[in-house]
């Protein structure tokens, strides 16, 4: 793996920490994901989310990409349209999720992510006013 990926996101997690944004983690049979909101401003025309895939005995082949959806306070969904960081391998992997900025800006985000043989989506939300705020 490229050693600056995980400084990246390592590095987005510090300056999202300082902003005030919590990161979230869910943990299901054994893998956990953990989501982080980076620059999720009204003036950012793309919106990140640092994103951390873990498990300690499986590969973690998925297609972060093709499996993240957007939604927001109006359950309008916007699909991903990049991932920086690790490809389809390993069981450890991280990197930062894109997605064009949604307008007019929503009062909330969620971001879910879909995993493979998993029966409901990942949820993460944010509220959006002023400072973000983890919200589950």
């Amino acid at each position: 793996m490229d050693v600056r990926f995980p400084v990246l996101v390592l590095a987005a997690m510090a300056l999202a920490a300082q902003a005030g944004t919590v990161t979230q983690t869910s943990t299901v049979r054994g893998v956990t994901v953990a989501a982080t909101a980076g620059n999720l401003s009204a003036e950012a025309t793309v919106w990140d989310f640092a994103v951390v895939l873990d498990s300690r005995d499986r590969e973690l082949p998925d297609d972060v990409v093709a499996n993240a959806v957007l939604v927001d306070a109006s359950g309008h969904q916007q699909k991903a349209i990049l991932w920086e960081g690790a490809p389809l391998e390993g069981r450890h992997r991280a990197g930062v999720l894109k997605f064009i900025a949604v307008t007019p800006r929503p009062d909330w985000v969620e971001l879910r992510i879909t995993r493979p043989g998993e029966d409901r989506p990942r949820r993460f939300s944010w509220l959006l006013p002023g400072r973000l705020v983890a919200w589950r």
